[in-house]
């Protein structure tokens, strides 16, 4: 009970005390730290003076104070007393609490008013006071301050007692006046009451009976918020309409404390148009033919719905910003500017949360985000409508900054709040509106690899029928056309891969560029390998029937097989190139990821000191009036694809990735692409030589049987004018002269020039295969790594009988000759070097495979030896004729004990003596000397 409160010598020292004594003490504990309202009633009611005539056991009932049996018993006789003569016209029951009160607590109410006349005329004292204190002096100064605090509290303590004897006075009117408005549907003067209600509630807190004064109220406030639903629901129905009724709503559920509520219903109505236009919406699907490849038809239905969906996306965005236009006005008419940025983004949030499964289920129908699913429709259309999401989410973004920052400018913003919590609130938005993108950008690499499959897949497929019309029989202009078409097909991929590579920008934001580099790596080596594939099969096609090729030789042959050079030439080109732009989008993106992480942690910063409560240090943040598109995109990239878990003070891994890949002369981006385009500049060269050395090829072919090294002594007079070169010499001959006339058109070309020149890498090792065999026609069997350097002619320079070939210097041209001269002259000797090394080891070989030679027909090998010495020699190639064509015409003719000596003169310790050794033993061996 209350009464506990006041200490028992205080009321005894009271009730024995004169009326000054009693005042001194009630004054006193007004001015006390101690006071509560039960002590002070406590104490009057216990000297019995100094309190209001109907105060005693109106005050004695709520406090609930106990005092001794006597004194409380008189004072008992003096309550009933007065209940008699204030309640003649009441009923005769006085003990019902009800009639009690009733008849005692107006008159208390009536005390209040006067405590309050009182307490106004001690604030006029009060001031009086202050005004003379300021005219005494300093001495008086102390003393003045003290008096003032003292009756300072004596006010507040006053106010505090005025307001609990009023909560008191009211409680039980107010209470029984509330069912009867319920009853009328008097809802404004229901809440009015409530909230009355609530205020005496707080007041009381102290008192006893909280608990039965808590459960009223709930009890109320449970049957006005019955009551006010269907209002609130036909408010919200007719809003578009008349907005009146749904602010008095607000107003009502304003006092009522239940603002949350209110506009949660509220946001829920707002977007129904919305949600009804896009479940409206039913884009054609098609029927899956099972987890295997895709049919022809339902990729075509799924490209089709793709397209249908991101066309008609983007005029359902602009239904939702329409909306929240329109919702950035009426929040604030209806709840206050200061909220409508929150409404707006409540009801953004509230448009997209029951589609957002649709939404998802819709991009799984476009393209599949299972690397693992059939390739059905199109990434590309994934991507388009991801672009329109993040243009509808940066146009969302200004129509709620913009509410923001008007209210801010007005003065109307909530105090210190600077935008920041409604920054972070929008990054939420993005992250649930975009969603149904997250997959997609976390496997893009393996989505990118498998969609673009398909586009290469068709490219390829056109490739494969355009050689594959090509055979022995078809004449040069289907060659030619064939060439034409593939240099077409083959740059088609450069497009592709450079859409890839801007679908990696949007949907991964330069993070994990690593396997996204990888799969546009994978992507250009497997076209560069179907490209490769492609020439080969061009190249068995026309040299299928040798013979054929050969006898139709033309210098047109030469340069179609040129355009096939330059079609490796271009490729090359253009992936340098395209290598040169991905550094160049990769620094770019390193200082987009750069500047956005410096700006994340700056907001990281600012979370954490608000979550620590340090609020003040979100006063330098200043609202982004507008954020681009890029700005979401680098925000929902970070989200969704980095990995990077490192501490605060190392570097991003992804930043650091791009940052290596972005620096000139760094690692090769697409190396896989890079050693393809080694197979297909090697395959090009392949096709190059096939026709070039067609003639060659086929007059060489029957060499080892020829009769004519079997010939014996002639006895015809006109042997005596010598030997003359054999006729498929002459012919080999006559074509290595004619291709320079057949290079040199297209040599004079300093653009095509250009081109070729980008693949002239390593076209020696065409003719690597016919010097290999030839060591093995002469029955060498040492290292490989003796061929190139016999093919190369100068690691034997010394070890041969004669050498006819020319040097470096014999090579050059006449002094005054123009870059582009010299540049068409190199271009031809690389060929012709390239053409005649293959001819020579063909020959070489071939001489290796004959069965005998006889005197005479040593006579003529030697002839038609020094026939191609002269034809090389004529060509002026450096390096040609190459020392074995002359070295094994003096074997032939060589003395046998000369031939002998020579043979065992050789180191058997090196490789390249034991090379020669061997061809000069097995020419030994074919004019029958028996050496060993």
């Amino acid at each position: 009970m209350l009464s506990s409160t006041a200490p028992s010598s205080g009321i005894s020292g009271a009730a024995g005390g004169g009326g000054g004594s009693l005042e001194d003490d009630l004054n006193a504990l007004l001015s006390s730290s101690d006071f509560t309202v039960a002590s002070y009633l406590n104490m009057a009611l216990a000297a019995g003076t100094s309190v209001p005539e109907g105060t005693t056991a109106t005050s004695n009932r709520l406090t609930g104070g106990q005092q001794h049996p006597d004194e409380l018993q008189r004072r008992m006789a003096e309550l009933a007393l007065q209940l008699q003569l204030e309640t003649q016209q009441c009923h005769e029951d006085i003990g019902r609490i009800g009639a009690e009160l009733q008849a005692i607590l107006p008159r208390c109410a009536a005390d209040v008013g006067r405590v309050g006349v009182g307490l106004e005329g001690m604030r006029i004292d009060a001031q009086a006071l202050l005004e003379s204190t300021s005219m005494a002096g300093e001495e008086e100064l102390s003393s003045s301050l003290e008096t003032l605090s003292t009756l300072h509290a004596l006010q507040s303590n006053l106010s505090k007692t005025k307001e609990v004897l009023t909560a008191a006075a009211t409680w039980d009117s107010t209470i029984s006046s509330v069912a009867p408005l319920l009853s009328e549907s008097n809802l404004t003067e229901a809440v009015n009451a409530l909230a009355q209600l609530e205020n005496g509630e707080r007041a009381l807190r102290g008192m006893p009976h909280r608990d039965e004064r808590q459960k009223s109220i709930q009890e109320i406030r449970e049957q006005v918020q019955v009551m006010l639903q269907p209002q609130l629901q036909h408010a919200l129905q007719n809003m578009n309409s008349r907005i009146a009724p749904l602010q008095q709503c607000v107003a009502l559920y304003t006092k009522l404390g239940k603002m949350d509520s209110l506009q949660d219903e509220y946001v829920k109505q707002r977007p129904g148009a919305l949600h009804k236009a896009w479940f409206s919406y039913a884009p054609k699907t098609f029927t899956s033919g099972g987890e295997g490849m895709a049919s022809a038809e339902e990729v075509a239905a799924a490209q089709r719905a793709g397209e249908s969906f991101s066309t008609w996306l983007p005029s359902w965005y602009e239904q939702v910003l329409n909306l929240l236009t329109e919702e950035r006005r009426q929040a604030s008419t209806v709840f206050g500017p200061a909220e409508a940025p929150d409404i707006v983004v409540k009801v953004l949030r509230e448009a997209f949360r029951p589609i957002l499964p649709s939404f998802q289920s819709r991009l799984e129908t476009v393209f599949s985000s299972s690397p693992a699913a059939p390739a059905r429709g199109s990434f590309e259309a994934v991507g388009s409508v991801y672009e329109s999401t993040l243009r509808f989410l940066s146009l969302a973004y200004d129509l709620v900054s913009g509410a923001f920052l008007d209210v801010a400018e007005a003065g109307g913003a909530k105090k210190g709040d600077t935008g920041f919590e409604l920054y972070r609130s929008m990054q939420d938005v993005f992250l649930q509106l975009s969603s149904p993108f997250t997959l997609y950008a976390q496997r893009f690499p393996e989505l990118e690899g498998k969609h673009t499959h398909v586009a290469a897949g068709m490219v390829s497929k056109d490739m494969q029928q355009t050689v594959g019309s090509i055979s022995s029989n078809s004449g040069l202009l289907a060659l030619q056309e064939a060439t034409t078409r593939l240099k077409d097909l083959a740059s088609f991929i450069f497009p592709m891969v450079e859409s890839s590579l801007d679908r990696f920008e949007l949907f991964n934001g330069g993070y994990r560029s690593g396997p996204a580099l990888s799969a546009i790596d994978n992507i250009l080596s497997n076209h560069l390998g179907e490209l490769v594939i492609c020439i080969r099969s061009l190249s068995a096609a026309m040299t299928s029937d040798a013979n054929k090729l050969a006898d139709d030789f033309d210098e047109q042959h030469v340069l179609c097989a040129m355009e096939v050079l330059k079609l490796a030439g271009n490729f090359r080109r253009d992936l340098r190139n395209f290598e040169s732009g991905t550094r160049n989008r990769m620094k770019a993106l390193a200082e987009r990821v750069n500047d956005f992480l410096t700006q994340e942690a700056e907001n990281k910063r600012m979370a954490e000191a608000i979550k620590e409560g340090n609020a003040s240090s979100t006063s330098s943040f200043v609202l982004p009036d507008s954020l681009s598109v890029v700005e979401i995109d680098s925000y929902l990239s970070k989200v969704f694809c980095d990995e990077e878990q490192s501490n605060d003070d190392d570097m991003n891994a992804s930043l650091l990735a791009l940052q290596r890949y972005a620096a000139e002369g760094s690692e090769c981006l697409y190396s896989a692409a890079e050693d393809a385009v080694g197979a297909l500049a090697s395959s090009c060269h392949s096709v190059v030589f096939d026709i070039c050395s067609a003639v060659p090829r086929k007059h060489l072919n029957e060499l080892s049987q020829m009769s004519a090294w079997r010939e014996g002594a002639s006895t015809d007079a006109f042997d005596s004018y010598g030997t003359l070169p054999q006729h498929y010499i002459t012919q080999v001959g006559e074509h290595m002269l004619a291709l320079v006339q057949a290079f040199e058109p297209f040599a004079s070309g300093a653009d095509s020039l250009s081109v070729a020149n980008e693949v002239m890498d390593g076209v020696r090792n065409i003719a690597l295969q016919p010097w290999s065999d030839f060591l093995a026609a002469a029955g060498f069997s040492g290292s490989d790594s003796v061929v190139p350097k016999l093919m190369g002619g100068k690691d034997i320079a010394d070890l041969v009988l004669n050498n006819a070939a020319l040097g470096e210097e014999d090579a050059m041209l006449e002094e005054g000759a123009t870059a582009d001269e010299i540049a068409s002259a190199a271009f031809c000797n690389a060929w012709l070097d390239v053409i005649g090394l293959a001819v020579t080891g063909r020959l070489l070989e071939r001489i290796m495979r004959i069965s005998q030679l006889t005197p005479k027909g040593c006579d003529h090998l030697t002839s038609d030896l020094n026939y191609l010495v002269n034809v090389f020699s004529a060509l002026g190639v450096a390096g040609h004729p190459h020392p074995l064509v002359s070295h094994l015409g003096t074997l032939a003719t060589l003395q046998d004990a000369d031939l002998e000596a020579q043979i065992k003169a050789r180191d058997r310790s090196s490789d390249v003596q034991n090379a020669m050794r061997a061809i000069e033993l097995r020419i030994a061996r074919l004019r029958g000397l028996g050496v060993e």
